[in-house]
């Protein structure tokens, strides 16, 4: 959209939409209400936010900082914390059209943020406040502003921010480089000044303005081994040694590393007899684990299928804080209500299932067609090393382990192991057949 100067497609719509069986319909919205006060995660993303989750993943030691080379962040995780956006310059919350849950954050600073840009949320606090070493919320809130202003993605603009102040720290670019701009860690002013020269291609930001791995293959000086990021997407604020089945599907997911893919680690640790449990038993995804980053057979199971999960809630455009396989307001179960009595849709969990599945082969074939392989199915090099401080000292995820999670993601999937390429057969049972006559190079 961007080469053809496309900024958004209007649909308008002829008449609305009415449900096949409203009675059914209303027996998932009347709950609402309910749903909501025995939600304590969902309600929680109300109170403060997605940046809620800041401060707990800075004390595990999983708070991505300084271009990911450390989880914990104790200069300035309190500072940018859910809690202190509230107690500061949170203006108030707002919502999506009829959503109950009420996330947004709208911010305002006199003379500096315009609380019509919203608010930082945990994925930008994390990735232009602790990716870049930055202190505080008002440099955040600026930036996440100018982003909003731009159109740019706050994760990606401030990884590659990151990746920038790295290179600069360890010599790869120098003041001769970055125009006089002092690019050290924790530097707020370089961190917003850069926002827009990213967006306008000026100065440093025309090598900055696609991404962290095209400005490395232009840097050069070992620059590649420094960039965070899959299929030359950034990747966001969850560390996979943390939740390996998160990072299993960073890798092989077809647009590049994606927190909202699958479902995340930790909800496995809940007991057994937990609604996340129950939920995720109902499509086949639950096994109880002592810690969040165990990586085996198992988990990469509960990997697959949960993508495949998220994968038609993307298809039916539902939001996946209300709609998923665990901790949402609804379930499994709720979404086949909400099929068959919205659309008239008769239905099973295995069809959906299988439809989510569909839609991530036929991402597989249009990237296989592209050039894409097994090759591009990884991780940077820094998540297979120990953490080197905080709470989570001497973690890291077991290469050995990981390529052999990789070969049981294949073959769940359906797809040739040895070259990660997509196969006939599994295409045909995806009724995919009619893709066969095309691009024959695409599979095995």
């Amino acid at each position: 959209m961007g080469s053809k100067n496309l900024k958004a497609v209007v649909v308008r719509k002829a008449k609305p939409r009415v449900p096949v069986d409203p009675q059914g319909f209303r027996s998932l919205t009347r709950g609402i209400t309910k749903r909501l006060a025995a939600n304590s995660t969902v309600s929680s993303l109300g109170q403060y936010g997605t940046d809620g989750d800041l401060i707990g993943n800075h004390e595990a030691g999983f708070l991505p900082t300084r271009n990911f080379t450390s989880g914990w962040f104790p200069e300035g995780a309190e500072n940018l914390s859910g809690a202190t956006m509230a107690a500061t310059i949170l203006k108030k919350r707002d919502t999506c059209y009829a959503c109950a849950i009420r996330c947004k954050r709208v911010v305002s600073i006199p003379g500096k943020v315009d609380s019509r840009y919203g608010g930082p949320e945990y994925e930008t606090c994390a990735a232009m406040g602790s990716y870049c070493g930055v202190t505080s919320l008002e440099p955040v809130a600026i930036a996440n502003q100018l982003c909003n202003m731009y159109g740019l993605d706050t994760i990606s603009c401030g990884a590659t921010i990151a990746f920038a102040m790295e290179c600069y720290e360890k010599g790869m670019l120098t003041k001769a480089d970055t125009g006089g701009l002092d690019l050290s860690f924790g530097n707020a002013e370089a961190v917003t000044g850069l926002v827009t020269m990213i967006a306008t291609r000026e100065g440093l930001g025309y090598l900055l303005a696609e991404g962290s791995f095209r400005a490395a293959q232009r840097i050069g000086k070992g620059a590649a081994d420094l960039v965070m990021a899959v299929k030359g997407s950034e990747i966001p604020a969850h560390m996979p040694q943390f939740k390996p089945a998160v990072g299993i599907i960073y890798a092989v997911n077809p647009f590049g590393a994606d927190h909202q893919s699958s479902e995340h680690d930790p909800v496995l640790t809940l007991p057994p007899d937990s609604v996340e449990a129950q939920r995720l038993a109902q499509i086949g995804a639950w096994q109880s684990y002592d810690n969040s980053w165990d990586l085996d057979a198992e988990k990469v199971r509960f990997a697959f299928l949960t993508q495949c999960f998220y994968s038609i809630t993307d298809i039916l455009c539902l939001y996946q804080f209300a709609w998923g396989p665990s901790w949402q307001l609804y379930g499994p179960e709720d979404l086949l209500t909400l099929c068959r009595s919205g659309l008239g849709w008769e239905t099973s969990l295995t069809e959906l299932m299988q439809t989510g599945e569909r839609r991530l082969n036929m991402m597989r074939y249009f990237n296989a067609r592209e050039g894409f392989g097994k090759e591009q199915d990884g991780l940077p090099q820094r998540f297979f090393a120990p953490m080197p401080d905080g709470p989570s000292m001497g973690i890291s995820i077991n290469k050995e382990k990981f390529k052999e999670a990789l070969d049981q993601y294949y073959r769940l999937a359906g797809w040739d192991p040895v070259s990660g390429n997509l196969t006939a057969a599994k295409l045909q049972e995806l009724s995919l057949g009619w893709l066969l006559p095309e691009g024959r190079q695409a599979w095995k």
